[in-house]
């Protein structure tokens, strides 16, 4: 009966708007895709339990907790937090003590994780939203590797780097693009990895347990649940489809004159050089292909002055992506850390490779600046 509720509803919203609602699934699924992003709609919130596998360390017993705002499947202000220590310039994520993640709950006292105390990179990160990462997925690699090649022509100082990462799920090389790090390429190594590190969950491409600080003697003594434990979900395939066929919140269909007059100025000070809106996407799925993936982010790695110190695979500890802008409004806080409440404070927060457009934007008159700020909130 869900099923037909949403092919109805999809019909209703092709009828009235351009854009599906952030949260709802994209336009043009057919019948049966709808019902896969229904079954994977009640695996995010299913509220997981330790027969059912859940830990024995984890963050959440359900994915909705952290991917929520403004819409199912985006972000939250919940925070995790990542360890590691560097020792000469040299990042070692503790990987033998559980690094770099550290799961904060656990489904007894005795399974706790800590920090360890030879950790001397202590940092928090907010889950980045899921909103629209099926177009996301489906940008070529080849046109994020050209922006990258453009930027290095059009301004070496503030150019990005592509970040190369090698699938779990098809062995192969990928241009990086989730994550604050572009720490993943697709969508189900993502997702497989997530469902590991945050509910504890394995499944067929993670199917080895977290050791609750490394310690494989307690693990033993913790977790009684045969591996994978998604054997008896199919989590790791529900919740790639729900994700895959998440629409991304839409633009307002009509701006006011001051939000495109901030538009016209967020291009002119150099804003768009990293937050950059010209991709399109390329996949078999009608649903998904051939669209105007205006994320406002080149998916480059750069230096902005607010590194977590943490290394994930070739992306460095000052190194981050550049965060999408298609979801502001309702998104606070921001920054990787949820540093900041507002906008322009993080705006403020640019430097490094940005210096020379946050003093830009900073030199605007006083309604220049308002102008840009009602663009970025109207995304």
């Amino acid at each position: 009966m869900r099923s037909v509720w949403r092919v109805l509803l999809g019909l209703i919203l092709a009828a009235t708007t351009a854009h599906a609602r952030g949260g709802e699934p994209l336009q043009g699924l057919t019948p049966a895709e709808i019902a896969e992003y229904d079954e994977g709609f009640a695996a995010f919130r299913a509220h997981l339990s330790k027969d059912q596998g859940l830990g024995p360390t984890f963050n959440g017993a359900r994915c909705y907790l952290c991917h929520r705002g403004p819409a199912l499947g985006g972000q939250s202000n919940k925070t995790v937090t990542r360890f590691g220590r560097v020792d000469g310039g040299v990042f070692d994520p503790l990987t033998s003590l559980g690094g770099s993640l550290l799961e904060e709950k656990a489904i007894t006292p005795d399974c706790a994780e800590v920090v360890p105390a030879s950790a001397n990179v202590v940092i928090k990160r907010n889950a980045p939203s899921a909103l629209g990462d099926g177009l996301v997925e489906a940008i070529p690699d080849q046109q994020i590797m050209d922006r990258a090649t453009a930027e290095l022509a059009e301004n070496p100082a503030m150019a990005g780097r592509v970040h190369l990462v090698t699938g779990v799920s098809d062995g192969l090389v990928h241009v990086g693009r989730f994550g604050w790090k572009a720490q993943g390429a697709l969508l189900v190594d993502v997702v497989g990895e997530a469902m590991l590190n945050e509910l504890g969950i394995t499944n067929a491409l993670f199917p080895a347990e977290n050791a609750p600080n490394g310690n494989v003697g307690l693990l033993a003594q913790c977790d009684s649940v045969p591996d994978p434990e998604d054997a008896a979900l199919g989590f790791l395939d529900k919740l790639t489809n729900l994700v895959r066929f998440l629409s991304p919140v839409p633009r307002p269909k009509h701006m006011n004159d001051v939000a495109l007059y901030g538009e016209t100025l967020f291009h002119q000070i150099g804003c768009g050089f990293c937050h950059y809106a010209e991709y399109t996407s390329v996949s078999s799925n009608p649903a998904i292909d051939g669209k105007t993936v205006d994320l406002y982010s080149d998916l480059l790695l750069h230096d902005i002055g607010t590194g977590d110190g943490i290394v994930q695979g070739d992306a460095q500890g000052n190194e981050f992506r550049t965060p999408p802008l298609w979801v502001v409004r309702g998104a606070h806080p921001y920054l990787h850390d949820g540093r900041v409440r507002t906008v322009l404070d993080a705006i403020d927060a640019h430097h490094g490779q940005a210096d020379d457009v946050r003093n830009a934007f900073f030199a605007l008159s006083a309604y220049d600046q308002k102008a840009i700020l009602r663009f970025l909130n109207s995304r």
